[in-house]
């Protein structure tokens, strides 16, 4: 009887265990492929100092999750072009690096609404966690707009920070992770 039971333990011992290990396999082999990114930021300004209020991220493709968005100061060396990104999802962060190619801005005078678009290419240099040797290409941009301060003589200012950001993001491109 003691042999049935453990023979019948291994066996189900074995029947949990190999699809766990194929799991982990799988891990372990980077995946590559299409991948797409949406988002909204969030800030306000207060005496020209840009606060980030709220962000949040889809990404849709060979990883699919919602996170959120951390800016990260550039680097010694960074093109006045570049921004800095971290894309923070549970599974991990993936870093992101972001160059504008064309940026518009216009701003209504009369209410100092302001509209912003921005077309720019990004790469994925790592992240964390399950992307810790993450890279990718992309093609996207900015879509914003906001509210400028006005200066003492009424008109819109240009300088500073907005008191009110909303940024729409997206990207597309391809992601191995």
């Amino acid at each position: 009887m003691r042999r049935h039971v453990i023979v019948g333990s291994l066996g189900t011992m074995l029947g949990i265990g190999l699809p766990v290990t194929a799991a982990v396999a799988a891990d372990a082999t980077p995946t590559t492929g299409k991948e797409s990114f949406r988002g909204v930021l969030i800030a306000g300004g207060k005496s020209g100092t840009r606060n980030v209020l709220s962000t949040f991220i889809v990404a849709d493709g060979v990883f699919s999750g919602h996170g959120r968005i951390v800016e990260v100061p550039n680097r010694p060396g960074d093109s006045d072009k570049v921004s800095r990104d971290d894309l923070v999802f549970p599974q991990g962060k993936l870093h992101l690096v972001s160059t504008n190619k064309s940026f518009a801005l216009s701003v209504n005078p009369k209410t100092c609404a302001v509209r912003i678009a921005v077309r720019q290419t990004a790469r994925i240099q790592g992240g964390t966690g399950q992307f810790l040797h993450a890279t990718g290409t992309f093609t996207g941009g900015v879509q914003g707009r906001g509210v400028t301060f006005r200066n003492p003589d009424g008109t819109c200012s240009q300088r500073g920070e907005l008191l009110l950001e909303v940024d729409l993001v997206s990207a597309r491109g391809t992601i191995s992770i």
